[in-house]
Parts: C-alpha cells; sequence; structure tokens
C-alpha cells in the first residue's frame, strides 16, 4: 500500500503546473464543471505556488478560499486532494478527487489513475478496477503507465479467482524444532533425513565476564529426522552445528546435495568501511564423519553484489542463487551455474525474464527432479507483496510462473518454500499463524498441479579393487536417449554415491565408471527392481559398480544383463547396457574380448550349455550390429561348468548365471 501512495505523489507532483496553469476550460477538455461563472484564479495560482514551494500550511489556507469561491471548481476540487496526498490524508485525497470525477468526467485522464490506485490501496479492488478499464479507453491519457495499470487489473482479477477457488492449505507445525525461540531458513536434505535451520535465541557470552549481558544469537542448526507419528514427521529439537560452522559469521540458508556431502550456505559480513553488508555463497564438504573447511564460491561471488539463498540440484551439477548484481532484469534476480568438466562452476546466467522481471524475484528452490522451480516474487502478478510461484524446466525454456494460489499466498510476503523429495510436503518459516511464537517452521501437503515430477533415488557403491591404478574413476550418470552426462560425486572414504532421477526417465539411464585403463563398469537403471517404501513415498534403487584394471586374460563380468527366462532375448535395459559396451570397445581400438555366458546348474546341463551359448551369441550379434568388428570379438558358452559360487542357494545360483567379457588382446 504504501508504495502505490509513493507512486501517486510522484504522479501528481509530476503534473501538477500543467492541471492548473492557464485559464479554465484550457486544460480539461475545454470543459468547465465549476458552478456559475465565478473564477477563484487568483487563489488556484496562489495554491500552486505554495504547494511547489511545499508551503503545506498555506496552500490550505488558498485551497479553502478557491472552494468557498465555487465549491465546484475542478481545478480547487483537484489541489485539495493533491494537498491531502502530500500531507499524507489519503482517504481525504480519495474523497475530493472521487468528487472531481463525478462531477467533472472529462476531467484529465490521470485523476482516474490516481482514484483506482488509492481504492486497490484501500482494499476494495471491484471498484479500482472501474477507474482502471475508464483511464485505459481515455485517448489522452498517459500511455506510458498502461503497462502498470493493466498489471493492476490483472492482479485484482487473479485475486477475484483465486478468493473464488481457494487452494487446500493446512500448515502444521514441526514439532519439537519450534521452541520459545525464532527458527527459520529451513532446508531438509534431499533423503529426509535432516532438517538445516537457524536458530535465533539469547545467549550470555560466557567469556564475557559474570555481568555479561544478554545478546541476539543466530544459529545454523540441524536437527534429525526422527521418523513418522499419525502420518507426520517429527524431529529432534536440533543443536547448533560445531566447527567450522557458527564461528563468527551471520551464516545460514543451506541446500543439500542429495549424498549429504556437498553443502552450499550464505555467509553475510559488515564492510567496516561501508558498513553495509555484503552476503556471499561458500561451500563444505563432509567426509570421513566431518565437515571439512568453509571456502567461498569463487567463480558466482563478486565484491560488489550480494549473493544469497542457494539452491543446488540433487547431483551436484547446478546451482540456484539470487543476486542483485547489475546484469539483472530488475532489482533482485535469480541466477544459475553449471559445473564444468573441471569441477569449476561456470559463470552465472540470468534465468531471463520469464522468471525475472523489473522487481524482486528471489528465495529459489529447485526440486530435486532437476526441472521444478519454485520462488518468491513481487513482480508477477499475485496476491500482492512477494507471492510463491512455479515454473517448470521445458527443452527450450522455462514456462510460465504458476501463482500457487490462496491461501498458500495472501496479500502479505511469502517468501521461502522447500519441497520433499517425494513431491507431497512442502516446508516454510512464518511468523503470522502463531505470532505470539514468533518465527516457526511449518510444512503442508502439496496439491497436485504444483507438486513436482516424481523422481526415483538411486544410491550405489564404487568397489575399487585393490590392483588398480591411482587414478580416481568417475561415476556417471547418462541417458541413453539424449547423450546427456552428469558425473556423480563419490565419497573417498566409502565410495558411496547417489544421484537422483526422474521416474519418467529411469529406464533410459545408466551409470558408468570412467578411469584410465579402467575395465567396463556398468549398470542400466531398471525401475522394475527398484524397492517402494510407503504409499506416496520414493522408490529407491540400489546399484554395485567396480573400478577394476584392464589385464589382458582377464575376465570381467557385465553383471547387469539380464535374459528372459530360459531364452537368448534381451530385454530393452540390457540392449543400453551392451550399446554403452560397444562405445566401450570403440574408444580401445587395439582391444580384443571373447564374450562369455555362464549358467546355474538347474535343469539339463546340456541344454544349459545350450542355452549360454546363444546368449553369448546374442550379446556378440547386437555389438555386431552396433559396429564392433568380428576380427576383435568372439563368443563361446560354458553352460554350468565354471560356477562362481555353490549352486546350493539362490545367491550363489544368481551369482553363476552371468554374462562376462574375457580379454584376449590388450
Amino acid at each position: 500500500m504504501r508504495n502505490i501512495f509513493l507512486v501517486l505523489f510522484a504522479f501528481a507532483c509530476f503534473l501538477l503546473p500543467e492541471q492548473v496553469l492557464g485559464q479554465h476550460g484550457t486544460v480539461a477538455l475545454g470543459v468547465y464543471c465549476g458552478d456559475g461563472d465565478k473564477s477563484p484564479e487568483k487563489q488556484i495560482q496562489k495554491a500552486v505556488r505554495a504547494l511547489n514551494a511545499k508551503d503545506y500550511p498555506s496552500a490550505q489556507v488558498y485551497i479553502g478560499a478557491a472552494l468557498r469561491v465555487n465549491e465546484g471548481d475542478q481545478h480547487a476540487l483537484y489541489l485539495k486532494g493533491e494537498w491531502a496526498m502530500r500531507t499524507s490524508r489519503f482517504e481525504l485525497a480519495e474523497a475530493h478527487w472521487k468528487r472531481l470525477v463525478k462531477r467533472c468526467p472529462g476531467y484529465k485522464p490521470d485523476l482516474l489513475y490516481q482514484v483506482g490506485s488509492l481504492a486497490l490501496a484501500g482494499g476494495r479492488p471491484e471498484e479500482a478496477k472501474t477507474y482502471f478499464e475508464k483511464w485505459l479507453l481515455r485517448d489522452d491519457r498517459e500511455y506510458g503507465y498502461d503497462r502498470e495499470v493493466e498489471g493492476m487489473l490483472e492482479e485484482i482479477n487473479i485475486k477475484e479467482t483465486f478468493f473464488a477457488s481457494p487452494v487446500p492449505f493446512d500448515p502444521k507445525p514441526a514439532r519439537d524444532v519450534n521452541t520459545r525461540f525464532d527458527e527459520y531458513l529451513a532446508a531438509m536434505t534431499p533423503d529426509g533425513s535432516q532438517l538445516y535451520f537457524t536458530r535465533r535465541s539469547k545467549k550470555r557470552n560466557k567469556y564475557d565476564g559474570p555481568g555479561a549481558p544478554m545478546r541476539n544469537v543466530e544459529e545454523f542448526s540441524v536437527s534429525q529426522v526422527q521418523g513418522e507419528r499419525a502420518g507426520m514427521p517429527f524431529f529432534e529439537e536440533g543443536q547448533a552445528l560445531t566447527s567450522p560452522f557458527n564461528s563468527q559469521y551471520n551464516e545460514g540458508g543451506p541446500t543439500m546435495t542429495a549424498d549429504n556431502k556437498l553443502m552450499v550456505f550464505t555467509i553475510c559480513e559488515r564492510n567496516p568501511k561501508t558498513g553495509k553488508q555484503n552476503c556471499d555463497l561458500y561451500y563444505t564438504t563432509f567426509g570421513y564423519g566431518v565437515w571439512n573447511g568453509i571456502r567461498p564460491v569463487n567463480s558466482v561471488n563478486e565484491p560488489d553484489s550480494w549473493e544469497s539463498q542457494p539452491s543446488i540440484s540433487p547431483n551436484g551439477d547446478v546451482l540456484y542463487f539470487a543476486s542483485d548484481r547489475r546484469s539483472g532484469e530488475g532489482g533482485l534476480d535469480i541466477y544459475r551455474s553449471i559445473k564444468t568438466l573441471n569441477g569449476n562452476w561456470s559463470a552465472p546466467v540470468n534465468l531471463g525474464p520469464t522468471i525475472n522481471t523489473a522487481k524482486n524475484e528471489k528465495s529459489p528452490f529447485i526440486h530435486p527432479d532437476s526441472e521444478s522451480l519454485y520462488f518468491a516474487s513481487n513482480g508477477h502478478p499475485g496476491m500482492g507483496g512477494y507471492d510463491l510461484f512455479k515454473s517448470k524446466s521445458g527443452k527450450l525454456a522455462w514456462d510460465k510462473p504458476q501463482n500457487l494460489g490462496y491461501p498458500i499466498n495472501t496479500e502479505k510476503d511469502e517468501i521461502g518454500l522447500m519441497v520433499t523429495l517425494d513431491g507431497m510436503q512442502a516446508y516454510f518459516a512464518s511468523n503470522k499463524i502463531n505470532s505470539a511464537n514468533g518465527w516457526d517452521i511449518y510444512f503442508f501437503d502439496l496439491y497436485e498441479a504444483i507438486r513436482p515430477e516424481e523422481v526415483v533415488l538411486v544410491k550405489g557403491t564404487l568397489k575399487k579393487d585393490q590392483y588398480a591404478s591411482d587414478d580416481n574413476a568417475k561415476v556417471v550418470l547418462k541417458n541413453s536417449t539424449t547423450g546427456k552426462e552428469t558425473t556423480l560425486m563419490v565419497s573417498e572414504d566409502d565410495g558411496s554415491f547417489t544421484a537422483v532421477i526422474k521416474k519418467t526417465e529411469a529406464n533410459e539411464l545408466l551409470l558408468k565408471v570412467e578411469a584410465k585403463k579402467a575395465a567396463f563398469s556398468a549398470a542400466p537403471l531398471r525401475l522394475s527392481l527398484a524397492s517402494s517404501g510407503p504409499p506416496g513415498k520414493v522408490d529407491r534403487l540400489e546399484v554395485g559398480l567396480e573400478h577394476k584394471e584392464l589385464e589382458e586374460g582377464g575376465a570381467y563380468p557385465i553383471p547387469h544383463i539380464l535374459f528372459e527366462t530360459a531364452s537368448d532375448r534381451l530385454d530393452l535395459q540390457s540392449k543400453l547396457l551392451i550399446a554403452e559396451f560397444a562405445e566401450f570397445l570403440s574408444g580401445a581400438a587395439n582391444l580384443k574380448v571373447q564374450i562369455q555366458g555362464h549358467t546355474d546348474n538347474i535343469g539339463d546341463a546340456a541344454a544349459n550349455l545350450n542355452l549360454s551359448k546363444r546368449r553369448a551369441k546374442s550379446v556378440a550379434d547386437l555389438l555386431y550390429d552396433l559396429g564392433i568388428s568380428a576380427a576383435r570379438l568372439s563368443h563361446k558358452g560354458f553352460g554350468e561348468s565354471k560356477p562362481m559360487a555353490p549352486n546350493d542357494s539362490q545367491v550363489g545360483r544368481s551369482l553363476n548365471r552371468r554374462t562376462v567379457f574375457v580379454v584376449t588382446q590388450l
């Protein structure tokens, strides 16, 4: 509301001399709307000069004298409203200007803009709509304000629609985390195991002596998720993070990768020279049970701009954040940086005018589906103030942002939303729901239209052979349809890695190992093998990969090739895996291999031998079709004659049903 009054004030002051100088009838389209023929011209001119000199008491006297001469004089009525605006008597200004509009409909069109804006600020959108629509019909209007008027009309229509069709919204407190102190800036890890947040409390510095005063302290904190009660999560109370956090800075607002081992967050420091507080992005990694040192994201931070509110993709390859750097569309904008092949971050790119406006966009949150972006904006049409929006990244551009609707959004500010991995709930902080308790963390169920895409959580382990070289092996997630590759982070201490993938793409994806001299090791992501939790929970896949060095005569399994029962027909994911094996062979021109097939001992031995030969041939034939020369490739079946494990258990038999490649020339 205050912003509308400031705009009106500037608008009216700018136009004041044109509105009243000159003879009656020369300003308002040649129409005089006063009573009779008494002209208060002298009083009008004195009032104008007083207003321009900001001598408001004298202006009030002259305007009153003009109205006594002719109480219906159009200029006197306008100046009465102008004086009221300048002295913050907004209701009085609106009353006089409404009287003028009714009495003199042909008076300059700017008055329609002003009265409409006052009605909107006063909470009467329907009345404002009438004046704005009349403004747009006037050919003599100031066309430079059309876009703003159209935006306000759109916001009025949106509010009417939202009020008529409220969306489901039933926020619940994050019990145990919320205390008598303030809790805010909540961020749950993608796997749902931990909740990071900031807690503001009063503490006494123990090093300041027995008389030390209590002071407000913001502490970067974490709470472990304990499980569910009656379908709702419950938490520990949480505690402040230890070193390297909470040392001396104002820090918080974290974002985590899916493996919980890379954190990007904000640190704000006050510049001692300028006194201004500047915020930049920092990161830390988790290894061997501790968080390591804090380092700046150098390629993203700029010395003369504010970078904050990061949100990183689950696989750690894309970083979103808010910044006020000069290259933006408006005040605060949302930017994106891509991790390059050498592990550095690219120069940030503005998300463009579909997302960013001439005003402010902030608090980005990219869901682990890597395409659903939630953010706050006061530039897109909405309920007023900052509203929450969702946009989806398409193949070429971002979709038009979708307002999350009322009562999620209100006429007050809504800022900051985090959506869980399963896309069913969102977390936010508010000091309005229970104002007596200050800032608390809440969550609510997302209605279907604003949920992200369904995802699958992939967890795996890269097992390194003791004889493999010291080259760092990479685990790469590849889309076999598009060819897009993402390098995953592999833990140095246990070889674990994690990825989040869209459920609709799962059967097109595979994981592979890349390292110098490494044998082929890859796995297609078969959704049919995913384990599912309770209804609505995310499917999970467990994958194992190996880093072995190629040796002549060495036998290396291709463990994820599957055939239909008693058949040599390959399933779709096996064909994708073999296509990747063909690429591996193409990249090693001197390598020659033999494909070998093996079975367990269930059934007739001769039939098993025949089946193993046919299966080995199926793999070889597909490799031939993919361009691998017959001079580099042979195939052979061994049936049940070379078991890897005893056939007296299901596990043993599954190990014996295998396809391997043997290096015949390196």
